[in-house]
C-alpha cells in the first residue's frame, strides 16, 4: 500500500485545498456556472443581428495584403505590405510592415517583397493598430479576405466582409463554375479583360481590383451573396 486513503478524495474541503493549490501556480480554476454563461452570452451575441453602419461610399474600403515567409523552409505566411483604398480607389493607407519573426522566404515572385524593402519597415505592432483603426467599421471589400485577416489579425463581423472570391454573380459573368473558386487575377482577366499580377503581386492593383470587382456588381451583392442581411435568417436562428 502507498499508504494513501483511498477515500481521500471525499474528505471535507479538498475542493478548496486544491483550488488553492492550483491557484499557487497561477493555473486559472474556472467556476463551471460562470464558464456556461459566457458561452451563453457569447452564442447570443453571434447571432444577434448586429447595428451595423450604413453602406455608403464612405464607409467602404478594399483590402490587400502581401506576405512573406518565416521560420523553417518559410512555411508561416507574414505580413509584410498592407494596401487599403477608399470606394474611389484612393489610397488610404500603403506600408511594407516588418515582421516580429526573422523572414526566411521573401517569396519574392509572388510577393514583390525585397530585402530592401522590410529594412525601415513599420514594426508590425505598430501598423496593425493603423490598420484596425482604418478598418475599424468599414465595409471590407477583397479576394479571399480570410489570408489577409489572418496576417493582420483583425476579424471583423461577417456582415461587414464583401470577398468577391465568394460571390456567385462574378462567377457567372466571367462564365465559370460556382463550384469552382476562381483567382483575383483570372476573375479580373474574364470579367473586365485586363491583366493583373503580370509580374509579381501589387496590393495596391490587387485591391483597386477587387473594387472594381465589387463595383460590378454592387446593386445585387447583398441579396446574391450574403443572407446573414435577410431578416428571415435572424428570425429563424434559435439559442
Amino acid at each position: 500500500s502507498s499508504g494513501i486513503n483511498a477515500e481521500w478524495p471525499l474528505r471535507p474541503g479538498y475542493k478548496l485545498y486544491f483550488e488553492a493549490r492550483l491557484m499557487s501556480f497561477n493555473i486559472m480554476v474556472p467556476t463551471v456556472g460562470a464558464a456556461s454563461a459566457s458561452r451563453d452570452a457569447d452564442q447570443k451575441r453571434r447571432h444577434t443581428k448586429p447595428v451595423l453602419p450604413p453602406c455608403t461610399r464612405s464607409n467602404i474600403v478594399s483590402l490587400d495584403c502581401e506576405m512573406v515567409g518565416c521560420g523553417s523552409k518559410g512555411r508561416i505566411s507574414t505580413l509584410a505590405r498592407c494596401s487599403i483604398v477608399d470606394y474611389a480607389g484612393n489610397i488610404i493607407y500603403d506600408s511594407y510592415i516588418k515582421p516580429i519573426q526573422p523572414v526566411t522566404d521573401y517569396r519574392t515572385k509572388w510577393s514583390g517583397i525585397k530585402k530592401k524593402h522590410l529594412v525601415n519597415a513599420t514594426p508590425f505592432t505598430e501598423a496593425r493598430k493603423i490598420i484596425k483603426k482604418h478598418l475599424h467599421e468599414k465595409y471590407i471589400i477583397g479576394h479571399d479576405l480570410r489570408n489577409d485577416f489572418q496576417a493582420v489579425k483583425f476579424s471583423p463581423h461577417p456582415l461587414l466582409i464583401k470577398d468577391t472570391s465568394k460571390c456567385l454573380a462574378l462567377r457567372h459573368i466571367a462564365g465559370l463554375s460556382e463550384q469552382k473558386k476562381p483567382s483575383l487575377r483570372t476573375l479580373t482577366g474574364l470579367v473586365f479583360g485586363k491583366s493583373i499580377q503580370t509580374s509579381s503581386h501589387c496590393s495596391v492593383e490587387d485591391a483597386r481590383a477587387a473594387l472594381m470587382l465589387y463595383k460590378k456588381v454592387e446593386d445585387q451583392w447583398d441579396a446574391a451573396t450574403n443572407p446573414y442581411l435577410n431578416d428571415t435568417y435572424w428570425d429563424a436562428v434559435k439559442y
